[in-house]
């Protein structure tokens, strides 16, 4: 461990007018590493001055802590996964003092109230419902249809807080409130479009959570796809992988900070998709 008081006497450094010091001193409190962050905290408020230099070093140490939290998380099996656990940790990217803990006792409230109405006995079909009505009637969460391409769009975080997203962002938080329900439930990663599916032997439907929790057939999701140029092939309606998901959510935001000149952001998130076994350049929403 460094002492404290010789953190605070790097961070000084960070003032100098030399680049090359500048250079040096930020690489070493990212060498540092989270035990630094507190101290940079503090400084970024009393020296705004400095403001720009340390918010890029803290950017390095949460970006660099959150490549190892990814990588930890694939190296499990697929099936061992946990999507909720990556997709807060992509929030925690632009957010990095998120109260998750908050979020999912959110989520906890949220499926105790489905459960609710739908009782130990509900079919399938009523399970489905239920959720829509809940979810997107009750709650108004809705696809974004009039800021699409908003960051906010692809963050948990803010999308629970706004009840507006885009199709996995929205799928993403109807998995989450299933899953505490026990559903049938998992997402479905066409291309173009990101889709639910509930199955069952009894009862199998599409649900589209960027249109207000529509329901399709196989058919309705052929004919979309054929529309959009796609064609269709069986696999597009498979389930998607988990790391195949969170590759997806992240690539929607790569594609974001790309378009807006964000080269810090652009390369974090590239190597986040690497991390996951992915190429930059694939489908998404």
């Amino acid at each position: 461990m460094i002492p404290e008081n010789q953190i605070r006497a790097l961070i000084r450094l960070l003032s100098d007018e030399d680049d090359r010091i500048v250079r040096t001193i930020s690489g070493r409190l990212i060498d540092i590493g989270p035990s630094a962050v507190p101290l940079l905290q503090e400084a970024e408020i009393e020296q705004p001055e400095m403001a720009d230099r340390i918010a890029s070093v803290l950017d390095e140490i949460r970006g660099s802590k959150l490549e190892d939290e990814l990588a930890s998380l694939t190296a499990r099996a697929d099936g061992a996964m946990c999507l909720e656990t990556g997709a807060f940790m992509i929030a925690r990217y632009a957010y990095p003092t998120l109260d998750v803990a908050r979020y999912r006792e959110q989520l906890d409230r949220m499926a105790n109230e489905v459960r609710a109405r739908i009782g130990h006995r509900a079919s399938g079909e009523e399970a489905v419902n239920a959720l829509n009505r809940y979810l997107f009637a009750e709650q108004g969460f809705k696809g974004n249809t009039k800021n699409y391409y908003e960051v906010e769009n692809s963050y948990l975080n803010c999308v629970m807080d706004r009840r507006v997203g885009i199709p996995i962002s929205l799928s993403a938080v109807y998995l989450f409130i299933g899953q505490r329900l026990s559903l049938p439930l998992f997402g479905i990663g066409m291309p173009g479009h990101f889709l639910v599916k509930y199955e069952s032997d009894r009862y199998k439907i599409f649900i589209d959570c960027f249109n207000g929790g529509a329901l399709l057939t196989e058919k309705n999701c052929a004919r979309f796809l054929t529309e959009a140029g796609y064609g269709f092939e069986d696999k597009y309606l498979q389930k998607s992988p988990v790391r195949a998901i969170l590759s997806r959510m992240i690539k929607n935001l790569l594609a974001i900070y790309s378009k807006s000149g964000d080269i810090g952001r652009t390369t974090r998130l590239t190597t986040f998709i690497e991390i996951l076994g992915g190429a930059p350049r694939e489908e998404g929403l």
